[in-house]
This record gives structure tokens, C-alpha cells and sequence, in this order.
């Protein structure tokens, strides 16, 4: 008896529940449409708004280099119907405006020596609005001002410098100085980088166990701002064995009065130097002079310290053996 009451309850409800929702969907449904009806109207009336656009400076004076930012947006006021408007703003992103520079101001900066420019935007909203579609009308555009900083560009012949480090095989070395070719390069920038530009480096090479001359076409390295007319060059390292070699090499004395003898002892010293394998024939005892001086001695020191004033300007690793002599006084 109570399951038929029950059910009689439920089917009731349910007949309720099923006329109710025919009434909120036939009033959701005249909501949608006068929510069109009204969107629609909105969108046909004239509204002014700001638009964002991301800016492309081009055409900058050839003789000059740009050295800071201008803006890279112009804010444009405009007044469109409510359609265009949401058109544009339904994209995700604007084509970029172009500003000519040499253009818009009739090649203004690019004859004059002058370095730092002011410009108004104002002047150029004509040419700026005939790059947006003709339903836009342009009312005015922010920043108002633009500021154009220039460095002057020249030109300058800059000496190479070989970035090279060069691990030899044993009793091999350099037997020259590392030369490139051409040795200076043509060199286009700013000038304040330009002034004190002493050097153009290769790019960075690494020799490891060398027993050969090196020739090679390397690459300049790139320098920020600046333009270099050879992009390569040509290194070369001479490079060749060496051999260990000996000579006796007489003492001159420096600074002696004509009245004073000294005697040393050894009044010869050995000398021991690597030579490359090619000039190891060309090395004689003349090409070597050492001394010690009589300005040195002393009531304290009983030796004189040996030195060099010529050596071969290709041996390496020069020793002398010994360093120091000792002395004899004669009146």
C-alpha cells in the first residue's frame, strides 16, 4: 500500500520537474536572443579604444649605426565601429608597423653629421595610418616623441692576432714567429669601438702533440657592431725539431779602468741552448758576447754574476754554466 502511494507521489513530481524545464529553456532561449539582439546593436555604434602595436624601425642611415633602443610599440588611439574592433582585437597579434626612418624624414639624419635626433610621432601619423586597414581612423599615437641615438661609422686597418695554443711533441718548437696572412684587415664600425680597437683575433685554435709546420685558414672572430672585409685568413706556425748544442763562450769585462787588471776565474763559461735542426750549422761562438762588470764588485762578494748581451734570437732554453765566476784584482 505505501509502495503504490509512493509511486503515485514520485509520478507527480516528475510531471512538475518536466514543466518547469520546458519554462527554463524557453526563457534561456529568449535571454540568448536578446543578448544577440543587444550585442549586435553595441557592435554597430562607433567607439574610440587604444591599440598596441609592435613597431620595425628600417632604412637607417647608412654612414651611422644605431647605439640605443627606440620604442618597440606604438600605442594608436583610433575610433571604428564595433565590429572592426572586435575583429582586431579578436587577433592574437598585429603585423608589426614599419617605421622608415630615412623616409619619414626625408633622409634627415643620414646628410647630417649630427649624432642624437628628436622626432615628433605626430609628424607621421599619416604614413603610419595608411599601414592599418581604412575602417581605422587614427586619432593619435603614443610615445609622442622619438629619440634616435647614432654613432658615426669608419673605417680602420686592424693588425691580426693568431688565438693559437700549440702542444709540441718532444724536441719539437716554434722556429719563427706565427705569421698571418693577410696581417691586418679593413675593419667597418662605430667609432667609439673603433678608437681603441688595437686587434682582430682569430677564432680560438688548439694544436696538440705538433711535429710540423701549420698552415691553415681559420676565421676571424666576430666582433658585436663591427664589420671585418676578410672573413678568413691564412695562419702559419713554422715549427721544426730542435737539438741540444754546447759552446764555450769567453768573459768580456764591462766598466774597467785601463789602470786595473782582473782575471777570472773561469775566464770562459759554458753555454747550452736548443737550435733547430735547419740553423744548427749556423751557430758560432761570435754570435754570443757575455760579461760581468767591474761595477759590480764588491768588498762582500767574491763572485761576479754573468750576463748576456747577445744572444741568436732562434735558440731556445739558454742556459750558462756558471752563472757567476769568481775574480782577481791586479794593481
Amino acid at each position: 500500500m505505501d509502495n503504490i502511494r509512493f509511486y503515485k507521489v514520485f509520478g507527480v513530481l516528475k510531471s512538475v520537474i518536466r514543466r518547469q524545464d520546458k519554462r527554463i529553456i524557453i526563457y534561456l532561449v529568449c535571454v540568448g536572443i536578446a543578448t544577440i539582439f543587444w550585442f549586435l546593436n553595441a557592435l554597430s555604434k562607433n567607439y574610440t579604444v587604444d591599440l598596441t602595436f609592435p613597431v620595425r624601425y628600417t632604412n637607417m642611415p647608412k654612414n651611422k649605426i644605431l647605439v640605443n633602443e627606440p620604442p618597440g610599440k606604438f600605442i594608436l588611439q583610433v575610433n571604428s565601429y564595433g565590429f572592426t574592433l572586435l575583429r582586431h582585437k579578436l587577433k592574437f597579434s598585429f603585423s608589426p608597423l614599419v617605421f622608415n626612418v630615412n623616409d619619414f624624414t626625408r633622409n634627415m639624419m643620414e646628410n647630417t653629421k649630427q649624432s642624437e635626433y628628436t622626432i615628433l610621432t605626430s609628424q607621421y601619423l599619416e604614413e603610419i595610418a595608411d599601414q592599418l586597414s581604412s575602417e581605422l581612423k587614427v586619432l593619435s599615437i603614443s610615445p609622442d616623441t622619438l629619440h634616435f641615438n647614432f654613432d658615426q661609422i669608419i673605417h680602420k686597418k686592424v693588425r691580426v692576432y693568431p688565438d693559437v695554443k700549440i702542444e709540441f711533441k718532444k724536441q719539437y718548437q716554434l722556429s719563427g714567429t706565427i705569421r698571418t696572412k693577410p696581417d691586418s684587415v679593413l675593419v667597418s664600425g662605430p667609432r667609439s669601438i673603433l678608437d681603441t680597437l688595437k686587434q682582430v683575433p682569430t677564432k680560438y685554435q688548439y694544436f696538440k702533440s705538433v711535429s710540423e709546420a701549420i698552415q691553415r685558414n681559420v676565421s676571424l672572430a666576430e666582433i658585436e657592431n663591427l664589420k671585418i672585409d676578410n672573413k678568413r685568413i691564412v695562419l702559419n706556425i713554422p715549427i721544426e725539431e730542435y737539438t741540444e748544442s754546447q759552446m764555450l763562450i769567453p768573459l768580456f769585462i764591462e766598466n774597467k779602468p785601463d789602470s786595473m787588471k782582473l782575471k777570472l776565474f773561469p775566464n770562459r763559461v759554458k753555454v747550452s741552448f736548443l737550435v733547430g735542426l735547419s740553423r744548427y750549422s749556423e751557430i758560432l761562438p761570435e754570435d754570443f758576447r757575455l760579461v760581468v762588470s767591474w761595477n759590480e764588485i764588491s768588498q762582500d762578494e767574491a763572485r761576479l754574476k754573468v750576463e748576456s748581451r747577445a744572444i741568436p734570437p732562434f735558440i731556445k732554453s739558454v742556459k750558462i754554466i756558471p752563472g757567476e765566476v769568481e775574480y782577481l784584482i791586479e794593481k
